[in-house]
């Protein structure tokens, strides 16, 4: 996932501002239908620390990657989200 790097984001989930130098991380902008429950997230900056603990984090890990595996590259492979909320290769 992107980092966050300027500074000026703010963390979707406990609402304090990120700043540069702290571990952060920038959701994918995979939703586009805003009646979905996780569309705020999407594109989202926040905290890795509060991603690891926040409690629907399972969940929207699953939603994201059963939308990527649709999403094939040319190499066969598509996204894949961890655990701790990085993107990789599948």
């Amino acid at each position: 996932m992107e980092r966050v790097e300027a500074g000026r984001a703010y963390c979707i989930l406990c609402g304090d501002a990120i700043r540069p130098a702290e571990d952060a991380i920038v959701t994918p902008d995979f939703l586009g239908d805003d009646s979905d429950p996780f569309w705020r997230f999407s594109d989202a900056a926040m905290h890795r620390a509060c991603f690891l603990v926040w409690d629907r984090r399972k969940t929207f890990i699953a939603h994201y990657n059963q939308l990527a595996r649709r999403w094939l590259r040319i190499d066969g492979t598509h996204p894949h989200m961890t655990s701790e909320g990085e993107i990789v290769s599948a």
